[in-house]
């Protein structure tokens, strides 16, 4: 994602197309024909014993070919050679890649459809981050701050099957909301700043219709947001829970890709340093958003602390992990990791220092334990 001043110029991007509703993955062979005959399916551990045979069958059955294989683990460049390379056993390079499984099989997904330059297709299976739209691919090698792939194209259907989605651990939800929540107060605060938008490659502002996304996104999620984790929780797909699904996937995937990001993910992107079981990407970012708020002195913090506690993000070091005893060492060194390292940290309109950041973090745990 960029730095810099933006200029006059004005650019959006996005996905071809985005397809919503209960029991869209059999439409898979009607998208995918518009590119060949032939795809590959990369998909998820958890979804391969049942979706190795779907897959197939639901293209053979459309006169079309199908081959899958299986991703575990993160989405790194070890797994990104490997995958390519097992490509290039098949028959033939296939003319559509379809990723199914969560936010990292999406990713890994783009990164080898984009290394051959053919479709790509997003089947999300839960909704922990707004990953499935945008156009990079986030490289988690181990023992590394996370490293962004930018690719020529969005892909070109997003294709998320409620059925399936609404299946998932409510908790998975909870994390796309925490990384959509950020979204708009992201984008206010780089719009701010005058920071080149995340689309077009170039020194462009972005455009109105990017910043109404993702307020739209933020009014969705505190207006059903509660109701959504609520319907998840029992796996019933009402009218809230598609709509908080479109904010979580659509709307904050357009919103954060053609605005800009800001502290809530220049913080997270140092999570990796805290001695705590790793988290969900969008868990953190909620917790980090919260931590903008403070810094900006944002009036909007005890509405959406509030909300984040009802729908269990975390609000306090505790609830990272964190103990008394390592609390302390690990909020320096989690500054520390990012304080003047990550440009979108300071991707604000004022400057604030590295004691500010900190006491942020005191601050927020001194609020949560009042309202605990």
């Amino acid at each position: 994602m960029p730095s810099g001043k933006a200029k006059e110029s004005r650019a959006f991007q996005s996905p071809s197309r985005y397809i919503q509703g209960p029991g869209e993955l059999r439409n898979l062979p009607v998208f995918a024909a518009n590119y060949g005959p032939t795809a590959l399916a990369i998909i998820d551990t958890f979804f391969y014993p049942e979706y190795s045979v779907k897959i197939p069958e639901l293209f053979q059955a459309a006169g079309m070919t199908a081959w899958t294989v299986e991703f575990s683990g993160a989405s790194s460049d070890e797994a990104l050679e490997r995958l390519i390379a097992f490509c290039r056993t098949l028959p033939q390079i296939p003319d559509t890649f379809i990723g199914i499984g969560g936010g990292q099989t999406c990713d890994i997904n783009k990164a080898v459809g984009a290394t051959f330059r053919k479709a790509f297709f997003s089947v999300p299976t839960a909704l922990t981050t707004d990953a499935p739209t945008s156009t990079h691919t986030i490289i988690n090698n181990p023992h590394e701050q996370p490293r962004l792939m930018v690719h020529y194209k969005n892909p070109d259907y997003v294709v998320v099957d409620t059925e399936i989605t609404v299946q998932a651990p409510a908790w998975m939800m909870v994390s796309g909301i925490g990384d959509a929540l950020a979204t708009y107060i992201e984008a206010q605060a780089s719009f701010a700043n005058n920071n080149v938008c995340n689309a077009g490659a170039g020194d462009y502002r972005p455009t109105l219709m990017a910043m109404s996304a993702a307020k739209l996104s933020y009014e969705i999620l505190l207006e059903e947001g509660r109701s959504a984790i609520r319907a998840a929780r029992q796996h019933l797909r009402t009218p809230a829970y598609e709509d908080v699904v479109e904010a979580t996937v659509l709307l904050s995937g357009l919103g954060f890709e053609c605005t800009g990001v800001s502290i809530a993910h220049g913080l997270q992107a140092g999570f990796h340093v805290l001695p705590v079981k790793p988290l969900l990407h969008g868990t953190g970012v909620g917790y980090c958003t919260l931590i903008q708020l403070i810094v900006q002195n944002d009036s909007r913090f005890g509405e959406i602390f509030s909300f984040c506690r009802d729908i269990g993000l975390p609000v306090c070091t505790q609830d990272l992990g964190l103990t008394p005893e390592n609390r302390d060492a690990s909020i320096c060194a989690l500054v520390d990791e990012v304080y003047g390292k990550r440009w979108n940290v300071a991707n604000v309109p004022h400057y604030f220092s590295r004691q500010t950041l900190i006491d942020a973090i005191y601050y927020l745990d001194a609020y949560a334990a009042e309202q605990a």
